[in-house]
């Protein structure tokens, strides 16, 4: 008999056990299946049939990872615009839950997250009006890795080619979206710098390919000398760089990068009445920036031009310097008497050669602690004077400079010039 009640109370516990077993976990969805609702959009729609419970999806990849959480919904129509991870094969896993627990998953077909490669960017010119066109080249549609997949979308029926201009000055960003298969663009005149990227999209997304940074050029130029001396080199030093900006809004303060290999041409004119000229091409290295030293050859205004210019991802615009104006004066080669010392009424010999040859009327100019006095007239006929001069004032000596006044050399100025001073002894 104990046998027989032992017997019965298992079967009993087996059958509670059968039952709470049963119970553990609601039954899985059944026909699971994707499709998109937009995929202009990115907006897929998951379907399957239930028994009319809550459920939780989420995305999973066949390399076995599923980095987000499961989404909560009650309806078996669930429309969501998923963050993939591009270039992926991926599905949908969908699961019942009650207050028992979760079922197991059910899952839609695989299907492909394949994302364009970036385009590439071969040329990017400033335009006159301030505007940058961008020619590129589009990258081969992605590779289909699951042929015939429920969100397969046939090639160029979504996506398009995005031009994406951000004005760092004034922190704003465009987008300028164009058709599928366009190679070339031009971005609107916008505050520099302005970075610029170009993107192909398709029903997933875009890739970020390199930026193309379109700036200003900006010279900064050393003080040049104060005056050259005619026939004689002069130098004139500056930088040259592209324009950045510490923080987007704070543009213009000059800080600049890029300059080696710039080329910088100088341009002079004889007032700005007149044209410029060109009058030589340097280049410029980075830190010590770029060294031009013209002639003079009579006073002119200076500046310095570079083309637009394009290194690594930058572009600029073409660009001039400000203007200088540097006056030249006369070349004295010989200003002086042929003795140092000389007895009172010896006659000494004055010789002045000076540049310009021209023909104009000096003067022998003594110090008299102040001022320079004009004591005798100096006839300089093609740049060249001899004349003799009788020493007076016992036990002086003076000094004296020549003077010539001002002249033209092909209608470039020349300005009044005094030559180094020079001193006599009378004994």
């Amino acid at each position: 008999m104990r046998r027989i009640v032992a017997t019965a109370t298992a079967a009993v516990l087996l059958g509670a056990l059968q039952t709470t077993t049963a119970h553990a976990a609601p039954p899985p969805p059944t026909g699971v299946q994707v499709s998109w609702s937009d995929p202009a959009t990115s907006l897929i729609r998951v379907q399957w049939t239930d028994a009319g419970a809550a459920n939780k999806l989420r995305i999973e990849y066949q390399d076995g990872t599923a980095p987000m959480g499961w989404l909560a919904t009650s309806d078996n129509d669930f429309n969501h615009r998923w963050v993939v991870q591009s270039g992926k094969t991926a599905r949908v896993a969908v699961v019942t839950t009650d207050a028992t627990g979760d079922s197991a998953a059910a899952y839609s077909p695989w299907f492909d997250t394949n994302i364009p490669a970036a385009p590439t960017v071969t040329a990017a010119v400033p335009q006159a009006d301030g505007s940058l066109r961008l020619t590129w080249t589009n990258p081969p549609a992605p590779k289909d890795s699951t042929p015939g997949d429920p969100l397969d979308v046939p090639v160029g029926q979504v996506g398009e080619v995005i031009v994406k201009a951000w004005s760092r000055p004034a922190d704003k960003t465009e987008l300028f979206p164009h058709p599928l298969g366009t190679t070339t663009a031009v971005v609107p005149p916008r505050p520099r710098p302005l970075t610029t990227l170009v993107i192909a999209t398709n029903e997933w997304g875009g890739m970020s390919p390199d930026q193309v940074d379109y700036t200003d050029m900006k010279f900064a130029l050393k003080a040049g000398p104060a005056y050259g001396v005619f026939g004689k080199p002069m130098t004139i030093s500056g930088i040259a760089g592209a324009l950045l900006c510490d923080n987007p809004g704070n543009c213009g303060k000059g800080r600049l990068f890029g300059g080696a290999g710039i080329p910088i041409t100088m341009q002079t004119r004889a007032s700005a009445a007149k044209p410029w000229e060109y009058a030589g091409r340097y280049t410029s290295f980075d830190l010590s920036g770029f060294e031009a030293q013209p002639v003079a050859v009579g006073g002119r205004e200076y500046r310095f031009y570079a083309p637009a210019w394009s290194g690594y991802s930058t572009v600029t615009a073409l660009a001039t310097s400000g203007t200088k104006y540097i006056p030249t004066l006369a070349n004295f080669a010989v200003a002086g008497f042929n003795v140092r010392t000389a007895q009172v009424g010896q006659m000494v010999k004055l010789t002045v050669d000076v540049k310009p040859g021209g023909t104009v009327k000096g003067a022998l100019q003594r110090w008299d602690g102040k001022y320079w006095r004009s004591v005798l007239t100096v006839p300089v006929a093609k740049g060249k004077a001899t004349m003799s001069i009788r020493a007076a004032g016992r036990g002086t000596t003076t000094q004296y400079r020549v003077a010539v006044p001002g002249m033209t050399y092909y209608g470039l100025p020349i300005q009044t010039t005094g030559s180094r001073s020079f001193s006599l002894t009378v004994r």
